[in-house]
Formats: structure tokens, C-alpha cells, sequence
């Protein structure tokens, strides 16, 4: 534990502590320390590096103290700091949502491509976009935020702590009118009726893991993830079938379905989208090689 009398105990000096406290506990001790210490002293990143001989005050010691303790215990930093960066923006995330990942950038990506590849608005109205099990409302308002065209997007959870997440990040991003929030058991709620034969793309990143691997997830996940949006039955493949088999009652015809793909069951939603009308089917591959991202458009309904 810090001395809090401690003279002039500088921020290099918690770094050091911090970092010997967590060597055990992190595969990232510095940054880590780097991004709670931002935090208590609410510094970036190139202000803490032109501040390591900043003395701290007794409360900001206490307050990182406190942070390293919950690190130690293998709570993700981004629970700790209450932020995640995702498609260069800063997202607010507590335990009632699954900490955004790099890979599901590749599903925002493309969503922005085929809305760069789609008619403009205009007579036609907003392109209408639905995002399945929003989460954070990272794919949702990423893509509110970094689209340059007339959108209208509804962001569907069954929690309603995760919708409370979302609204508070639609704020952060100085998104209004345009992202809406439907709490729902995937399409079940009657508030969803407005968008039967409508929607332009319909995205998502469903809870694809299966059931019985969870247990053998490192403790970082496990213990503090939600597991409602973790856990996708027994093959991981629930939440895929469910919603391949309702949204053709939702998409336009040629509307796209876009999903952020488990590792190994990339050919399993290609399987299920094309009986049910979708072609063009196409997959996307994470910096690991896996398929992380499965597209198809939709043809014919059955």
C-alpha cells in the first residue's frame, strides 16, 4: 500500500508501484497504469508522459490504489475506467455490456460500405438500419457517427441496463433524433411493428459463444462480462438462427443482414441465411485470419 503522507510522491513513482502490483495480474501493466492514471488525474496520455514528476495529492493516491486493487482481481480496465475506445471513439461501458473489441470494427466498416454503395437519400427517404443486441450502441452509433448520409437507426436490447448504456453514449456523441432504443427480446416487442419490410440493413453482434466454453474463459471475461451477452446455446448458434429466421420480415427486399461471426461459424450463418432467401453472401476476415464478419442480401422471401 502507498504511504499517502508521502512527500512528493510523483506519478512516476505510482507507475512504478503500479506496475509491480499488477505483473501478475495484467498482460499489460504499463498501460494499464498509464490509462487509470489518466483517469484519476484526468490527463491523455501525452500529458501523463510530460508529467512524471508531478506530485500527487493524498485522494488522487487513494483513488488509483483503488483501481489496482479491482485490476489485481482481474476486472477489465475498461470496467475500471468506465471507458473503451472503439472506431476512434470513446465509448462509456459498465458491467451491464460486453466491452467492445477491436474485431467488431470490422462490421461498422462494412456497414459503412454498403451504405457508401447504396442510393443516396432523397425521395426515398433515411436509409433505415437496425442494430440486434446493441449493447454499448457501439456498431449503432459509430456508424450515426461516422456516416455522412440521412440515417435512421433503431438499437434493440432485451436489457435495459444495456439501453440505459446506449443512451448515455448517444449523448457523449451528440446523437439525437436519428438512433432510437427499442427494449426488446430480439424482434418480440409490438414497438418493432414500424419497421416490418422496411429496413435497409439490419447488423449485429449476437451473443455467440457456446454455452459450455464459458466456464473456460479467462477471468477477465467470465467473471465480469455479462453472460446474457456472452452465452449463444449450446452451439453458439441460437441467437443467429432466431434472428436469420424473423428478418426477412424486416428488410426490404435486397436489404442486407450483416453479423459479426464467431471464429469457426462463419459457414453455419451462410448455411442459414441462404435458406431463407439471402445471396451475395460474402465473409471478412479479423487480423487472426478467421471469418469474423458474414454479409448476404437479401433476394426473395420465402
Amino acid at each position: 500500500m502507498i504511504d499517502n503522507n508521502t512527500i512528493n510522491y510523483r506519478l512516476k513513482d505510482a507507475i512504478e508501484y503500479g506496475m509491480d502490483k499488477l505483473k501478475d495480474s495484467s498482460p499489460s501493466p504499463r498501460l494499464d497504469v498509464d490509462l487509470m492514471l489518466c483517469k484519476v488525474m484526468d490527463f491523455d496520455r501525452m500529458k501523463l508522459m510530460m508529467s512524471y514528476d508531478k506530485p500527487m495529492h493524498p485522494e488522487e493516491i487513494k483513488e488509483f490504489e483503488r483501481m489496482l486493487e479491482q485490476r489485481s482481481m482481474r476486472k477489465p480496465i475498461a470496467y475500471i475506467i468506465n471507458e473503451k475506445e472503439f472506431m476512434g471513439l470513446n465509448f462509456y461501458v459498465n458491467e451491464n455490456v460486453l466491452i467492445p473489441r477491436p474485431d467488431t470494427e470490422i462490421i461498422v466498416e462494412e456497414v459503412l460500405d454498403i451504405i457508401d454503395r447504396a442510393p443516396k437519400e432523397g425521395e426515398n427517404g433515411p436509409i433505415k438500419i437496425m442494430d440486434m443486441c446493441l449493447g454499448s450502441g457501439a456498431i449503432a452509433l459509430s456508424i450515426a457517427k461516422l456516416s455522412s448520409v440521412d440515417l435512421q437507426i433503431c438499437g434493440v436490447d432485451i436489457s435495459k441496463e444495456a439501453i440505459d448504456v446506449a443512451r448515455v453514449n448517444r449523448r457523449r456523441l451528440g446523437l439525437g433524433a436519428c438512433v432510437d432504443f427499442v427494449e426488446s427480446d430480439l424482434f418480440s416487442s409490438s414497438d418493432l411493428e414500424v419497421y416490418l419490410d422496411s429496413l435497409d440493413i439490419l447488423v449485429s453482434n449476437p451473443p455467440y459463444i457456446e454455452d459450455h466454453v464459458i466456464e473456460g474463459l479467462e477471468p477477465d471475461v467470465k467473471d465480469y462480462e455479462p453472460i446474457l451477452a456472452l452465452a449463444g446455446g449450446d452451439d453458439g448458434m441460437d441467437f443467429y438462427k432466431s434472428i436469420i429466421k424473423s428478418s426477412p420480415k424486416f428488410l426490404k427486399i435486397g436489404g442486407w443482414l450483416v453479423f459479426e461471426s464467431g471464429h469457426d461459424q462463419a459457414e453455419k450463418i451462410k448455411n442459414e441465411m441462404e435458406k431463407v432467401g439471402f445471396d451475395c453472401l460474402y465473409f471478412k476476415k479479423d487480423l487472426q485470419g478467421y471469418n469474423r464478419m458474414v454479409a448476404g442480401r437479401l433476394i426473395h422471401k420465402n
